[in-house]
């Protein structure tokens, strides 16, 4: 006896399907009652929606783009991941505020967030993509570290890699991104942003001779 198997076809998200595949997108507050106002506040920033093939196709705000009922649609943002190093090549890492919405009090690299959907920080190519992730990287690095743009030029970010991933927080929330991850060596950095974080400089692991 032969066996059969069913196959599933996703309809891929674009500009021109998203509001189709996504009609019935909850833009209540429901899901943000009892949070902190601040959180509350940034959950109505504009993430850029992206298609398979990591193209701009549209905007939706933090909220809806981190909702798990949408993410198991497929829907794709862009984001960022900033490992920043000192002098002794030691990785600054950023506890995240027991306020935050999603993924709270997880230790996680120096900064993690998303481009807004503002001028400067989208674009559809590779180059022109990863300089507004920088810009954005630029700004969340003030915003929640008090780390000033002077202090962490264009210019000085590393263009690693991107990462496409997915993964839940709770059964409400998660994340599903095409992430740039940079890193950045630095010498003396300041952070004041106790509200967003606590910080712990990760000493460089070294590998035993023969290990």
């Amino acid at each position: 006896m032969s066996a059969t198997t069913t196959l599933t076809q996703v309809e891929p998200i674009t500009a021109q399907s998203i509001l189709r595949l996504f009609p019935d997108i909850d833009t209540s507050s429901a899901e943000l009652d009892g949070h902190d106002e601040e959180q509350i506040r940034l959950m109505d920033e504009v993430c850029i929606v992206l298609d398979e093939n990591d193209k701009p196709i549209g905007n939706f705000s933090k909220k809806i783009c981190h909702l798990m009922t949408n993410i198991e649609k497929g829907l794709l943002h862009r984001a960022f991941s900033v490992f920043l190093f000192n002098s002794k090549n030691e990785l600054l890492l950023q506890q995240r505020a027991t306020e935050k919405i999603t993924f709270p009090d997880m230790w996680t690299n120096t900064c993690c967030s998303h481009p807004l959907g503002i001028p400067g920080e989208g674009g559809a190519e590779l180059a022109e993509a990863v300089e507004g992730v920088k810009r954005a990287a630029q700004r969340k690095l003030d915003h929640e570290l008090g780390i000033k743009a002077a202090q962490v030029p264009i210019e000085n970010f590393k263009f690693l890699t991107r990462i496409h991933y997915k993964a839940p927080s709770d059964g409400k929330w998660g994340e599903h991104e095409s992430e740039s991850q940079f890193s950045f060596p630095t010498r003396n950095i300041l952070t004041s942003s106790p509200h967003f974080s606590r910080l712990y400089p990760l000493h460089q692991s070294r590998r035993r001779p023969g290990a």
